[in-house]
């Protein structure tokens, strides 16, 4: 018997960012339709229980509910959908939610586990169960961390994994994380840590690039949004050696035009910036020549901690973070083994 984890953060794509840049809003009934799919997918894949994070919009049942008035029900068993034991009113409101949500899944046997929400979202997830294999769809604002797949293939492909997930083990890859260390406290990204000028705190993207002091990021790539993106446009790393990018910004400095967000294509000011490696230690900010006064440590764009003047945060690159299935390649390589082609009358190939 398989055994799904799903995690869906209804809120990922409604907050007050939107206002400000043009970043997508999925409404109650779009996030209902793709976790329908998602569901179906699973359901085609023979999954016979789907262990889910309850949350007040109650999405997941919706979803069952959009899906059973779809042909596709008559056609598959729909799973059976279980909410994993959470405390409170047994809703998850937040990230502490969405964290013990993840054990809970790890604790009852998922063999992985389908995310619907932003790079946040992933964050608190693999906080709770650090060796999970992910199939992170996107839900959120910057995104850079999910991957981009139609519901239906990815809830498919997490199927064909959890059936026999020593046959598919290659078929996931780690990707590195960073590691920070702050008054004691440690804490993960999985995207970037940044520093942003003041103390103020909250769950706010950077839209402002003056803001911007120091930035260390975990992927760099010109092709998503958010400081994966800046550091792509001046460093550009393909993933094949494990390296971290290391940028440190000056309103004197090199002017990129880079996507700070989505639709947010605006000229950043780049002092300097170089690649380390997993041995290296970093500490940020580098000095104090920012000018005095409160910081804040930004990890995947959500601001969290304050940094008071003279204060400092240990960081390094991990190599053996988050466990992504390659749900794309999954499917390619079971189509290419003719998994997908039931037995046809004799001498039929």
């Amino acid at each position: 018997m398989s055994t799904i984890g799903l995690i869906v953060n209804p809120g990922a794509s409604r907050d007050v960012r939107r206002l400000t840049s043009l970043a997508r809003t999925i409404d109650a009934n779009e996030q209902a339709n793709t976790v329908g799919r998602v569901l179906c997918g699973l359901a085609a894949g023979g999954v016979e229980t789907v262990l889910y994070m309850a949350e007040p919009s109650h999405v997941v049942e919706r979803a069952r509910d959009v899906l059973m008035a779809t042909p596709a029900a008559a056609t598959w068993a729909t799973p059976d959908l279980r909410p994993v034991q959470l405390g409170g009113d047994g809703y998850a409101h937040d990230a502490a939610g969405t964290t013990c949500a993840a054990a809970e899944m790890a604790a009852n046997g998922a063999a992985c586990l389908v995310t619907i929400g932003g790079d946040g979202t992933n964050r608190a997830v693999v906080e709770g169960w650090p060796d999970a294999v992910l199939v992170p769809l996107p839900g959120g604002t910057n995104n850079a961390f999910g991957t981009w797949l139609d519901p239906a293939a990815a809830g498919y492909a997490a199927a064909l994994y959890a059936a026999d997930p020593r046959a598919h083990r290659a078929d996931v890859v780690t990707r590195p994380r960073l590691d920070v260390e702050i008054r004691g406290r440690r804490m993960i990204a999985l995207v970037d840590v940044a520093i942003v000028r003041g103390g103020w705190v909250g769950a706010h993207a950077i839209w402002d690039p003056d803001l911007l002091v120091e930035a260390v990021l975990a992927r760099s790539d010109p092709a998503v949004p958010g400081l994966a993106g800046v550091a792509g446009m001046v460093c550009p790393l393909d993933g094949g050696e494990a390296r971290g990018v290391h940028l440190r910004f000056a309103r004197g400095g090199r002017s990129v035009i880079a996507p700070l967000g989505p639709g947010q294509f605006v000229p950043v000011h780049i002092g300097a910036w170089r690649t380390f490696g997993p041995g290296d230690i970093l500490e940020i900010p580098e000095g104090r020549e920012q000018g005095p006064g409160p910081m804040t440590l930004a990890f995947d764009g959500e601001r969290e901690v304050t940094l008071e003047p003279g204060e400092a945060a240990l960081l390094r690159l991990v190599v053996a973070g988050p466990r992504v299935l390659e749900a794309a390649t999954l499917l390619r390589r079971a189509a290419g083994e003719g998994r997908m082609v039931g037995p046809g009358p004799a001498g039929v190939r």
